[in-house]
């Protein structure tokens, strides 16, 4: 009885110092889990932040699996206000299939405003995917950017309403003239200082095509730099993938 007692008040003692941890430090606020919206957060100065993803993804036009793993994003902050970004994927298109490595993107987010009042806290991301020699599958004949509009307005003290409007081009020398339009709104809720959860909207169009899709998740701090998070969801329109799950890991260093 007084091994239990003594193991109660250590984790009692412990889980508290971890909370007084949580409000000393700035919070870890992360581009995942959900697919289509990224947060307004510039990670600080001197810190880098590695978000990484697995994901399946069922898509009947055509009928194929997809499996990420995993999908990664090297988040470095360099000064106040101002991150590089660098991503790419290693995906399979049905399992037993040829793995490949995506091209290239290289980035930034660009803080511009701060939560206050009726002003959302707001960011830009400029992306440029690089040329990228091979298959197909990650064949990209010349660098292709795009530009996200990032918001986030704080509705209570735990509730907060973030949305993403972006354009991006192809590198196809038709689609390039069609260029592909982005959304997302997603409403995040946090539970505590561990526990989050979030419900997004997000679709893609242009002249030629458009999808749309909705995703629930949440996510588990663990430690003040490491973080761990769920998600699922489903296509709502007719040529969205049928379903999608993904599970991911942050860290910051």
């Amino acid at each position: 009885m007084k091994v239990f007692f003594f193991l109660s008040v250590l984790l009692i003692s412990h889980i508290s110092l971890f909370g007084q941890v949580l409000r000393d430090i700035d919070p870890m606020i992360t581009d995942r889990p959900g697919q289509g919206t990224d947060a307004p957060a510039v990670v600080e100065p001197g810190h880098v932040q590695v978000e990484i993803g697995f994901l399946y993804q069922d898509d009947p036009n055509p009928r194929q699996e997809l499996f990420l793993y995993p999908n990664t994003l090297v988040r470095i902050g360099l000064i106040e206000r101002f991150e590089l970004r660098v991503s790419a994927d290693l995906f399979q298109e049905g399992l037993g299939d040829v793995t490949f490595v995506s091209p290239i993107t290289l980035g930034t987010k660009i803080g511009i405003t701060e939560n206050r009042g009726i002003i959302p806290q707001s960011a830009l991301i400029a992306n440029i995917t690089l040329p990228r020699e091979g298959p197909l599958e990650v064949f990209n004949p010349i660098a292709t950017p795009e530009l996200r509009l990032l918001m986030t307005h704080a509705l209570t003290q735990n509730v907060s309403l973030t949305t993403n409007l972006g354009i991006a081009w192809e590198a196809d020398p038709i689609i390039i003239r069609y260029p592909n339009h982005s959304y997302a709104a997603s409403l995040d809720i946090s539970l505590n200082d561990y526990l989050a959860a979030f419900g997004e909207f997000y679709g893609f169009w242009s002249q030629l095509d458009h999808s749309h899709l909705f995703n629930l998740g949440g996510t588990v701090l663990l430690l003040p730099d490491l973080q761990l998070d769920v998600s699922g969801g489903v296509g709502i329109s007719e040529n969205a993938p049928d379903y999608f799950v993904s599970i991911g890991v942050s860290v910051r260093f």
